[in-house]
């Protein structure tokens, strides 16, 4: 049945191994942020279009060959391949999980379930379902991130060799291996086609789906199966090509590592190049045997980083995320070269100890395939006892009392209630006042307090400083809460443009049945353009903005905020700005969990440099109108030296700029007589900012 002219090649190709490590470098380099490889996720592509090869050839040959699929023998396979070494570093990070992640924390949480995911072949799932996406700056956080890719192969590998079986049982009456070909081949283009319309389709507004799940990602795999299933016949008449084709397709993928980023919409239309590049370079080598780059490949060091490549892939993010994890978030290269250099080591052990003893020795619990896929169970349902481990030690450190005051202080946060605070909000007109409004006679707030989660975080505030009096609340996370012409395009988001509208008429409903004053805050340096030095928000890779651009921008905030004010006195209204709350480097409770409190401060210079030119355009502003102040916040959370974390045994922030409710309701007693002044009280007699920087009394 077979004949020779068609006959798809399945030996060993060490050029294949050389072209895994461009990949794994690629990926390991990207991870570890060296220059120069701002788009190395693209490896990843590299290895699913090598997979859709390799499989798809070996599949299609045994099935020309003797007529049917063995998926028992096949799937052994896999579970000798990937399963061993994956149950290692799977348990060496749900140990280090608990031991060098902040105790009782959500990240030990994360781990155990992302762990769970991977027992059952769906890690891609979970971090669908769990992540904002790939490219969030809290994903360092997470040491099995990096699995999602291997539940897209593993997921592939159990989908296609049963529909590869599906078009054999369909075809059985089809003797010649030419007409098979033809037909799996057909197949492959159709599944190629239908994923990447879903990938194209779905990347601009659903980027998550389009990078973790199968739908958008399996043509990717059967451009790798076209390519396998080219038969050696097409490939002597393309020989002359070779050469050139292979140059093409390794300067297609060189040039989406090192032109493509993290904001490139991926994968999308965008994936082609690497994808095309591969099968290119693949197709390239194949056709021409002794081609330069064929041997350039298949050279010993490229070889060697390729065999190494699948254990490199496990054991490089988790050592890059847990030192991230310990460092608080901060970035060093160097630190990051040692991670690198330490999980290459870690990657030759398992690869000499575990990964080439189960699959080319095949003794103990690998001997025979039925006792194989009975280890495979055996590595899942381990897997679960063992991220079962983790979250019961989680939860014992939750309810010891020496973890007790980190858990307190996570929780310690205004409760964001849906209706009223949310990224994407209903009508404000619709929204359910009461449910809105904290304190009594709630048909009636008196006030009501508008912006961002910065203003969110005070609501604690306000409801200890008037707890006889009725406040309302309209907050949006990342929404300034401006109106006007400028505002729309400052804020460059409809949904806060919305918004802000509607809150505005929501106001000037408010003030016929009542409403004396305005509290409007906000995290107004980062509106204003100027870079948070807090180790969460580098991760974002934000740049620096030139000192052109943030003087337009001042300009353009203060008009809004102007137009904004002058509304609201217009009214009758009373205004306070709440002014910026200084930062922190690190999340306080992550901090103090695992470093002593002196670490954990903030210099207060770090402060002054962020907030000074945006705490002086609010005051230039405020100055204009008699019915507005500002309220300062600097002294309360710093002395001339210092902004602290904690102070007299209390955390003050639940992360790195956001308050505890604890110290939201000491700021409300401190700042008493400067927040009385909204409701008609006479001006205090002091600003806030001369006061010393002492805490009010404790509860």
């Amino acid at each position: 049945m077979t004949q020779p002219s068609q006959k798809t090649p399945t030996k060993y190709r060490p050029d294949i191994d050389g072209l895994r490590a461009i990949a794994i470098i690629a990926v390991v380099f990207y991870h570890a942020a060296f220059p120069g490889f701002p788009g190395g996720f693209v490896g990843v592509d590299v290895f699913f279009v090598i997979s859709g090869f390799l499989i798809t050839a070996l599949l299609f040959n045994e099935a020309a060959a003797t007529g049917r699929l063995g998926l028992s023998a096949f799937y052994a396979r896999r579970v000798r391949r990937l399963m061993p070494a994956a149950l290692i570093v799977v348990a060496v990070s749900l140990l280090l999980g608990a031991f060098v992640m902040p105790p009782a924390s959500d990240e030990q949480r994360s781990l155990a379930r992302s762990a769970m995911a991977v027992a059952f072949f769906a890690s891609n799932f979970f971090f669908f379902t769990t992540t904002g996406g790939y490219f969030d700056a809290p994903s360092f956080s997470m040491p099995l991130l990096h699995t999602w890719s291997l539940a897209v192969e593993e997921q592939y590998y159990l989908i296609w060799p049963l529909l590869l079986l599906l078009l054999l049982r369909f075809f059985r009456g089809t003797a010649a291996e030419s007409t098979l070909r033809v037909r799996v081949l057909w197949a492959l283009g159709l599944m190629s086609l239908i994923s990447l319309a879903v990938s194209i389709g779905m990347t601009p507004e659903h980027p998550s789906f389009s990078f973790y799940l199968l739908p958008a990602r399996i043509w990717e795999f059967a451009i790798g199966g076209i390519v396998g299933l080219a038969g050696s016949a097409l490939y002597a008449r393309l020989r002359s090509w070779g050469e050139g084709l292979a140059v093409l397709g390794l300067a297609l993928i060189v040039y989406s590592v090192v032109m493509f980023n993290d904001g490139t919409p991926f994968p999308g239309a965008a994936a082609i190049i690497p994808v095309g590049g591969t099968a290119m370079l693949i197709f390239g080598m194949t056709a021409n045997e002794h081609g330069i780059v064929r041997r350039l490949l298949a050279s010993r060091p490229l070889v060697f980083i390729g065999l190494l490549s699948y254990s490199w892939y496990l054991w490089h993010w988790p050592l890059l995320s847990f030192y991230r994890t310990y460092s608080l978030g901060a970035k060093s290269l160097a630190a990051n070269s040692l991670a690198i250099a330490g999980a290459l080591v870690l990657a030759w052990l398992t690869y000499v100890w575990i990964e080439r003893p189960a699959r080319m020795y095949r003794k103990g619990p690998f001997r025979s395939i039925r006792a194989t896929l009975f280890t495979g169970g055996a590595i899942c349902l381990l897997t679960l006892a063992l991220s079962a481990g983790l979250w019961a030690w989680r939860h014992y450190q939750q309810s010891a009392e020496a973890y007790r005051w980190i858990t307190t202080a996570r929780a310690d946060r205004p409760f964001f209630v849906e209706a009223c605070s949310q990224a994407e909000r209903p009508l404000v007109a619709d929204l359910p006042l009461e449910e809105c409004t904290y304190g009594p006679d709630k048909q009636h707030p008196k006030l009501l307090l508008w912006g961002d989660s910065h203003a969110h975080h005070l609501l604690p505030m306000l409801t200890e400083a008037f707890p006889n009096v009725a406040v309302y609340e309209l907050t949006m996370p990342r929404c300034v809460p401006l109106v006007g012409p400028e505002s729309e395009k400052l804020t460059q988001s409809k949904s806060c443009n919305e918004f802000n509208q509607r809150a505005l008429q929501e106001i000037l409903a408010l003030r016929e049945i009542g409403l004396d004053g305005v509290v409007i805050s906000a995290r107004w340096p980062i509106h204003f353009g100027h870079r948070s030095f807090a180790t969460i928000d580098q991760q974002n890779g934000a740049l620096a903005l030139n000192s052109q651009i943030l003087a337009q921008l001042r300009a353009e905030m203060q008009t809004s905020l102007e137009t904004t004010l002058s509304t609201l006195e217009s009214i009758g209204l009373r205004v306070l700005v709440i002014a910026p709350t200084p930062q922190l480097v690190y999340s306080a409770p992550q901090c103090l969990a695992l470093r002593g409190e002196a670490d954990c401060h903030a210099p207060r210079a770090l402060n002054d440099e962020l907030l000074n030119d945006t705490r002086e355009a609010l005051a230039e502003v405020v100055a204009q109108h008699r019915d507005v102040r500002l309220i300062q916040l600097m002294d309360f959370f710093c002395d001339a030296q210092t902004c602290y974390s904690s102070r007299d045994g209390r955390v003050l922030y639940h992360d790195a700029d956001h308050l505890t409710k604890a110290a939201a309701k000491d700021l409300g007693r401190y700042l008493a007589a400067d927040l009385a002044w909204v409701r008609g009280a006479p001006a205090a007699p002091a600003p806030s900012e001369a006061r010393s920087g002492q805490s009010a009394s404790s509860d």
